[in-house]
């Protein structure tokens, strides 16, 4: 994915929206049911509506973020943008590069489904992890406390574990009665796929980061 660097400048001006977006690369058991408990965590909230609502919405990401707290002995790999608005800089383009970049990658699945290798888009029939993409368009004055413990992160903690359980926790703060967009997805994203180690280092994942502890 193409990501424009973490913190642009505000070029004297306050600015009303902020872009947060994050990945989590969990590591899984052919027995292992954390995929598709998230994927029944959204297709519930889909079939109801629940979550349009910021209450409900605020309250399937608490679940989700408590899952993927649950696996942190198992994440591996991760990646995060912090966008501020500005004269040069677009929030909401931010959002939708997220957002259409993830939908594009999750549209070849149905190709890639089996039990071999389909040379044009896997490189290993193995399905050992899982990802999960969150993104959020925020206003920036009411998540003051969430800027906070982003910006506030010391930069060699950036890709560590500490430091994306921080994240994790900048996530429960969010108050999605100012929140304009969110999306979250979960990697493949049917029941019975998963990515391999030979996936993530391929093509399209480059941006990935190893978590240290």
């Amino acid at each position: 994915m193409n990501r424009r660097g973490f913190f642009a400048s505000l070029l004297g001006r306050e600015p009303e929206t902020f872009f947060f977006g994050m990945q989590v690369v969990i590591a899984t058991l052919s027995s292992d049911d954390t995929g598709n408990r998230l994927r029944r965590l959204l297709a519930e909230a889909a079939r109801t509506n629940d979550a349009e609502k910021p209450q409900e919405k605020r309250a399937l990401y608490k679940q989700i973020i408590a899952i993927v707290l649950e696996n942190k002995p198992y994440w591996e790999y991760g990646y995060w943008d912090y966008l501020i608005e500005d004269n040069n800089t677009s929030t909401e383009d931010e959002f939708d590069s997220w957002v259409s970049e993830i939908s594009a990658s999750m549209a070849t699945e149905g190709e890639e489904l089996g039990a071999g290798v389909d040379e044009a888009h896997r490189l290993s029939a193995d399905k050992g992890y899982i990802v999960v993409s969150m993104a959020f368009l925020l206003e920036y004055a009411p998540h003051e406390s969430v800027r906070r413990l982003i910006e506030d992160m010391p930069e060699d903690e950036y890709w560590t574990v500490a430091g994306f359980t921080e994240l994790c926790e900048a996530l429960r703060r969010i108050d999605f009665e100012y929140a304009l967009r969110d999306a979250v997805f979960i990697m493949p994203g049917n029941d019975d796929d998963g990515f391999s180690w030979e996936d993530l280092h391929g093509a399209g994942w480059e941006y990935l980061k190893p978590l240290s502890l």
